[in-house]
């Protein structure tokens, strides 16, 4: 199951991603759960908290969609919380996989908020869901919930550049 509901305007996408330019404080580093999955693109972390006033609409999108039709028990602590900006240029993909948190930790990874920041069209670069038949239409402008248990992946992008924003919600141990 997933959820997709518009968020922002061409020009509102355009302002998030000049401020996301500013706020990025490291790359990406490669976890234990990635290792042996194609991931091509450059991957940064930003700060929650610093892109708030911007990005509140979709964040509050995601909340509602999974009281409407996920029901996860979710911290939602944005304070504290990372995003990932995925910028995917030409050729760019992430193969199948899971977005689970590391081994140890004290929360479990339950849904994963994805926010379309493409500023121009591209092509390729299409969000599959493992048991689902065709392709998830996502654009610009929009927001992606799924639940991150479920295989996914992006296609490799033939034209043009692919830009998401990614939120993973967490919540108590799976039980």
């Amino acid at each position: 199951m997933y959820c997709t509901f518009k968020c922002f305007t061409h020009e509102q996408v355009k302002e998030i991603n000049r401020n996301i330019k500013n706020s990025i404080f490291k790359k990406e580093e490669p976890s234990e759960n990635s290792a042996n999955v194609s991931k091509i693109g450059k991957f940064s972390v930003v700060p929650c908290l610093s892109l708030m006033n911007l990005i509140h609409p979709w964040l509050y999108k995601c909340q509602l969609m999974n009281r409407q039709h996920f029901g996860y028990d979710i911290y939602w602590d944005f304070h504290l919380d990372s995003l990932n900006y995925n910028v995917y240029g030409i050729k760019g993909e992430y193969g199948w996989h899971m977005d689970v948190s590391e081994k140890g930790t004290s929360c479990d990874t339950k849904l994963t908020c994805l926010l379309n920041l493409s500023e121009e069209k591209y092509k390729g670069g299409e969000f599959n869901q493992i048991n689902q038949v065709g392709k998830i239409k996502f654009d610009s402008g929009e927001g992606l919930v799924i639940n991150s248990l479920v295989a996914h992946k992006v296609t490799p992008v033939t034209k043009g550049e692919r830009i998401t924003l990614t939120y993973w919600a967490m919540g108590p141990l799976w039980k």
